[in-house]
């Protein structure tokens, strides 16, 4: 057997390791009995099999950023099985060939240009891919997340408007997944968009059906990735909410706001590559922050590219018109925002001075490698809760008066990490053909998507915070049963499974009674798919999870 790390209660560090980036889990204590810290791919399979052979449920941690407690918890319809977190965090490490004769140690009829292992974290991926090859991945800005579940679970980020998501570029993975063939245990596949049966079906899977359904993935496989940009413009706004005014017409004020927003993205998300340099917006990202009033203002910040990677002359005319566009809306010239916090609370800054005069000249314009080392803060450990939505639609009334009265209230400290992030999406994502490109996410017509999002510190808060989050969520969403599902009315296209809320699988708060619509709300049309490749590869359901992908349809 290998030379896998076990960490179990008899360990200084147990306790922590027990947990991740949500502090809310474990939950009640019932936590992993104990965590295998793997360095190789040997060290995982023989670390898994062991586990499994003593009668533990498996789950699987690669950067520690699951918003639920899917890799901490116990489950107790599990009837007190133990738990064993095989960790992948230190098996790290990416290969590049110009000549593309990178195989899979598990089959060499198949060669790429790239291979990274599991652990990598965004960070270092980023710096590895764009010293050795000058490319890059669609993916997130976050830098301590794990390649593991981030890649698996689609893959979002930045540059996704101007290069689609991450899995639309995955071409092979390596996955440690149950013996199907008479044999016992866990064997590795190499599975790629050429297999054949099963194995396609699984690789598929893999390209955004998210982490821990269906085995451990060591290795992800790229036959190309897109060209980094060199330059980029970077740019944060802010409006008070006293700008808006109050009252009602306050909320029109605010209301234009967010209308623009998306109009903006309607009237031009489909010029993202066009031949015109004034019209292509593809390398534009924005993110607007609509902060709670004990948290901050309302802020949007903005990465904008051109199509070639650089930035000047003509092609700086989307950025251009975009942000003017905003300005006019809102009805009042924004402040420029000098923290650029991504991922955490803008916190007010009093006496500010300096209001938005041209966008090209008040921007930072930057290497686009040092840009994204500015912006990958993700913020302390905390306890969190998530909630997210795709949105294809405007913004109705109801949207509107639910973030007025939830946000623009009166300042309560245990509110002062809270917000809706409303990001760009659409563009490349939007245009990549399933038939010939087949993957496992069905959001492909959404314009914005959402994250819901609130962070605390101490246990006691706990009761307070989940319910302004579920309250504010639901008031949103009253016109759909408090949830983005489709309906047939176009406006949604459900929620984001690296986003995952355990709400979202029952139709009561008390976790009774589950959704028979909650796998459709994250995999639309491909959940039934999904649900036949687990009836294929884990007919035993060794991998799952509160919202793991289940074996019939619920």
């Amino acid at each position: 057997m290998s030379d896998f790390i076990v960490i179990d209660n008899q360990s200084t560090r147990y306790d922590t390791l027990q947990k991740g980036f949500n502090l809310r889990f474990p939950e009640n204590g019932e936590g992993a009995d104990f965590i295998c810290i793997c360095k190789t791919a040997q060290e995982v399979i023989d670390a898994a099999n062991y586990a499994l052979q003593n009668g533990y449920r498996l789950t699987v941690r690669s950067g520690g950023h699951c918003y639920e407690g899917f890799v901490s918890n116990k489950l107790s319809s599990d009837g007190g099985q133990l738990l064993a977190i095989i960790d992948l965090g230190l098996m790290t490490g990416m290969q590049y060939s110009e000549a593309g004769d990178i195989s899979s140690p598990w089959d060499n009829t198949v060669s790429y240009c790239f291979s990274a292992a599991t652990g990598n974290q965004n960070w270092d991926g980023y710096v590895s891919l764009y010293k050795l090859s000058g490319k890059t991945v669609p993916g997130g800005s976050c830098y301590s997340v794990g390649s593991g579940g981030h890649v698996s679970g689609g893959g979002y980020g930045l540059l996704s408007r101007l290069h689609g998501l991450t899995v639309d570029w995955l071409s092979g993975v390596d996955i440690l997944v149950p013996d199907t063939s008479g044999g016992s245990g866990l064997v590795v596949k190499h599975v790629h968009l050429n297999s054949t049966g099963s194995d396609r079906d699984l690789f598929i899977a893999c390209r955004g059906g998210g982490g821990g359904n269906f085995g451990i993935i060591l290795n992800y496989y790229y036959a190309d990735l897109p060209h980094a940009p060199q330059q980029a413009y970077l740019l944060s706004l802010s409006w008070p909410w006293e700008s808006f005014g109050t009252g009602e017409a306050g909320k029109a004020a605010f209301g234009n706001l967010l209308h623009t927003y998306w109009k903006w993205f309607a009237d031009h998300d489909g010029e993202w590559n066009s031949d015109d340099p004034t019209l292509a917006n593809g390398g534009l990202f924005t993110l607007l922050k609509l902060q709670h009033r004990s948290t901050g203002d309302v802020v949007m910040t903005i990465q904008y590219t051109g199509l070639d990677g650089t930035v000047g002359g003509l092609q700086d005319q989307p950025f251009i018109d975009f942000v003017n566009t905003m300005t006019a809306s809102a009805g009042v010239t924004p402040y420029l925002e000098e923290q650029q916090v991504w991922h955490g609370a803008v916190q007010r800054t009093l006496n500010k001075k300096k209001t938005l005069r041209d966008p090209v000249s008040d921007s930072q314009l930057m290497d686009w490698l040092w840009l994204t080392e500015t912006i990958n803060g993700s913020g302390g450990n905390m306890r969190n809760k998530y909630k997210s939505a795709y949105h294809v639609a405007d913004f109705t009334d109801v949207e509107i008066s639910a973030l007025w009265s939830y946000l623009n209230i009166s300042e309560d400290v245990r509110l002062n990490q809270a917000w809706v992030q409303m990001d760009s999406y659409g563009g490349c994502i939007n245009s990549n053909d399933e038939t010939s490109n087949p993957t496992s996410v069905y959001q492909r017509s959404s314009l914005l998507k959402s994250q819901f999002q609130l962070h605390w510190n101490n246990v006691s808060d706990d009761d307070f915070c989940m319910t302004w989050l579920t309250d504010l969520y639901s008031a949103y969403f009253s016109r759909t049963r408090g949830k983005p599902t489709d309906e047939g009315n176009g406006r949604y296209q459900g929620c984001y499974i690296n986003y995952p809320d355990v709400d979202m699988k029952y139709t009561d708060m008390a976790h009774t009674d589950i959704d028979p619509q909650w796998l459709v709300l994250y995999y639309g049309d491909k959940a039934s798919d999904l649900v036949t490749t687990k009836q294929l590869v884990d007919p035993d359901n060794i991998f799952h999870h509160e919202m793991s992908i289940p074996l019939s349809l619920p």
